[in-house]
């Protein structure tokens, strides 16, 4: 039986992705937050599918005004495939090695490159498979999994970079009479509702340079108190400092799980837009057997349900 004990603030390993487009600074400022959470280059991590993109930063100046130190690396290739199976083995082999800090840039690879997410799917359907069954083999459910789990260890801060794309769409022109396309803003290049995972995702606005301009970001959503949603900051040696001091000084796991069930019921909200989205949500809930409310699922059940529903 589980025994009652005083309430508590623990600390909590980071879990962070930042989003942008290619060439936005997302590397750069994933080792300068790498460096406020350790303290110490030798303790950081790295997994780079973007061409040795990383090992230009050894260095060199930061913003900061620090030389970016001696870190540890590994290449992973489109010959290794990108399944994120091989990242989750690449971390747990860092962790092993004594990483306190785990950056995965990018994972957009373990989406939609060779090897990855979309990639196996794509194998199932050339299978024979239609596309509900392509996503529910053995193999590909595991995968999606891993994929869904990544983002965040018990046992190191998890950085993860993330690129974006402007997705594009019809819409009528009643002036001309037909057609014409007009943007539908930018969007992660990975899987819908990854980014409810993270306890911090942010966006790049600008680059920071070795001229000492700091880099600049919108914070798309945070669950620690110290960074507010929508609001945009410089990433400064006293912001980076803060961030550590807060994780350092422990949070209460209860507040942040709070808040984690609270964004995932607003994803499943906009989700259900119409009768046949809820009917579906319906019916895995009715499937999993609980009876209660969606606001009082247990985390993991609501995390596996919305899951499910998104692949419905």
């Amino acid at each position: 039986m589980n025994k009652f004990r005083k309430a508590a603030r623990q600390k909590l390993k980071a879990s962070i992705m930042i989003e942008g487009l290619q060439g936005s600074g997302k590397s750069g400022l994933a080792l300068l937050f790498a460096k406020a959470l350790t303290d110490d280059w030798s303790k950081i991590y790295a997994i780079d599918t973007e061409n040795k993109s990383l090992d230009l930063f050894q260095g060199i100046k930061a913003n900061t005004g620090e030389t970016f130190g001696e870190f540890n690396k590994v290449d992973l290739t489109a010959e290794d495939g990108y399944s994120p199976s091989n990242y989750l083995t690449l971390r747990d082999e860092a962790i092993q090695a004594g990483a306190e800090v785990v950056i995965m840039d990018s994972i957009s690879h373990m989406w939609n490159r060779k090897g990855g997410m979309l990639d196996m799917v794509s194998e199932a359907q050339n299978a024979g498979l239609d596309n509900y069954r392509s996503w529910g083999t053995e193999q590909n459910r595991k995968e999606k999994e891993v994929l869904n789990d990544i983002v965040r260890c018990a046992d190191a801060h998890i950085i993860t970079t993330v690129r974006i794309k402007e997705k594009f769409g019809l819409e009528f022109d009643e002036i001309k009479g037909k057609n014409k396309v007009v943007s539908l803003g930018e969007q992660e290049i990975q899987q819908d509702g990854l980014k409810y995972e993270p306890d911090l995702v942010v966006r790049m606005v600008s680059a920071g340079n070795i001229d000492g301009t700091n880099p600049v970001i919108t914070i798309i959503k945070s669950r620690y108190a110290i960074l507010r949603t929508g609001e945009d900051y410089e990433v400064t040696p006293e912001l980076l400092s803060q961030l550590r001091q807060y994780l350092d000084e422990g949070i209460d796991p209860e507040e942040i799980f709070k808040v984690q069930r609270a964004d995932i019921i607003e994803q499943i909200k906009a989700y259900c837009d119409t009768p046949a989205k809820r009917s579906i949500w319906k019916a895995l809930k009715e499937d999993s057997g609980y009876v209660g409310k969606t606001e009082d699922m247990p985390l993991d059940l609501i995390k596996r349900l919305y899951r499910k529903l998104i692949e419905e």
